[in-house]
């Protein structure tokens, strides 16, 4: 939800807050939030959200950013599937802030903040006071505990009387939803994301809820009203677009997309194993390719299952249709002396899977159309083997 920084900016501020904690700002002085456009980095796919300081007087005009973080950190990649990832706040000069996104193309919205004079002072002591080494780092949370949602809470709580957010503008949508608008731009990881999401992102977001996305943000934040002592006034006084690139048109067909190579894929499935029944002979390297892929999905699906402390990712019901064990089985059913006490499992696997198709639309989570092209052929296999199983016992008869 940010861009990538690769030295903390945090000097900066340890730099800039001997001045700025003796700073009162002067009556020119204007806190906005800034909300950035997305990018087709995976990082940068929902945009981002941050807070701008500008008092032309004084010569300030700072960025604070809750969306820190660095890939070089030991082990970023297995804490942050765990859940276990830890961003900062952090400030830097406005004009680098812009000139990055800028670079980018990534677009830049300001609202100007309808703040007394005394609530910007607040607020400002306060992000200053939240930047401190001893004060910045908070633990992660895709849905609840972000850049955006960081924004949110620290305006919230630094207005002049209570900040309402109209429930009736939320979309009635669900966490996935909301996601997969921006994830459909990168196909494939919008395939694997949505692997990985259990039933808890099927859950409709409220809008108080949807502000973890910054778009969503900053349209609340234009409806929000700051009610006090009987007066209501609206949170933002004044919006600019502050930098706006050329929109390149592209249409959403794209032939590599899950669901057209699955569906090839399933297509090929289903003609080889005709094939293959009709003259009683079949090869088993689709199986073992099949069993092994959808396995490996299951034992990953597992992992997070077991050990993510992200509460989307459990329960997770496409364990239904990734069977775990079906990593382990093609390596035993290499082991021809193995096959008939093994045989079974081709059956098992065949009922297990017809009742997931038979009963998906009852369970509490969205399973997107790639996942049933998937299940549709090792379902086709294991029903091939059922039946030849099945032929050869009335054979044996």
């Amino acid at each position: 939800m940010n861009k990538i920084f690769l030295a903390f900016t945090v000097t900066f501020l340890l730099f800039f807050s001997g001045v700025v904690q003796a700073l009162n700002l002067s009556d020119e002085a204007e806190i906005s939030l800034l909300t950035c456009g997305p990018s087709k980095q995976v990082h940068a796919l929902y945009g981002h959200s941050a807070i701008r300081v500008h008092d032309p007087i004084r010569m300030v005009d700072i960025v604070f950013n809750y969306g820190v973080f660095s890939f070089s950190e030991p082990n970023f990649v297995y804490r942050f599937a765990k859940g276990q990832t830890d961003y900062l706040l952090a400030a830097e000069k406005y004009e680098n802030f812009l000139e990055s996104y800028r670079r980018s193309q990534r677009r830049i919205e300001e609202q100007v903040l309808n703040l007394t004079q005394a609530k910007k002072q607040q607020l400002l002591d306060y992000l200053i006071w939240n930047a401190k080494p001893e004060n910045r780092e908070y633990r992660y949370n895709f849905f609840m505990d972000n850049c955006a949602t960081r924004v949110r809470d620290v305006v919230e709580k630094h207005v002049d009387g209570e900040l309402v957010f109209p429930e009736e503008a939320g979309l009635e949508m669900s966490f996935r939803e909301h996601v997969d608008e921006y994830q459909r731009i990168l196909p494939w990881i919008n395939f694997g994301i949505h692997l990985t999401l259990g039933s808890p992102a099927d859950e409709n977001a409220t809008a108080y809820q949807e502000m973890f996305l910054p778009d969503f943000l900053r349209n609340h934040f234009a409806r929000a009203q700051i009610q006090g002592e009987g007066v209501s006034k609206p949170l933002v006084k004044e919006t600019r677009m502050i930098y706006d690139p050329a929109k390149s048109v592209k249409s959403d067909f794209n032939l590599l997309s899950p669901v057209y190579v699955l569906s090839i894929l399933l297509a090929l499935v289903i003609l080889v194993s005709y094939k293959q029944y009709k003259r009683k002979q079949f090869r088993l390297w689709v199986d073992y390719v099949l069993l092994f892929i959808t396995g490996l999905i299951g034992l990953v699906l597992l992992w997070f299952v077991a050990y993510s402390e992200h509460p989307a990712m459990h329960p997770n019901y496409n364990l239904w249709w990734a069977v775990p064990a079906n990593f382990l089985f093609p390596f035993l059913w290499m082991v021809r002396r193995w096959r008939p006490a093994l045989k079974w499992y081709w059956k098992a696997l065949s009922v297990w899977l017809l009742l997931f198709l038979l009963f998906s639309l009852l369970i509490p989570q969205a399973f997107p159309v790639g996942f049933y092209l998937l299940t549709g052929m090792v379902l086709c296999r294991a029903l091939l083997h059922s039946f030849l199983l099945l032929n050869a016992s009335h054979s044996a008869n």
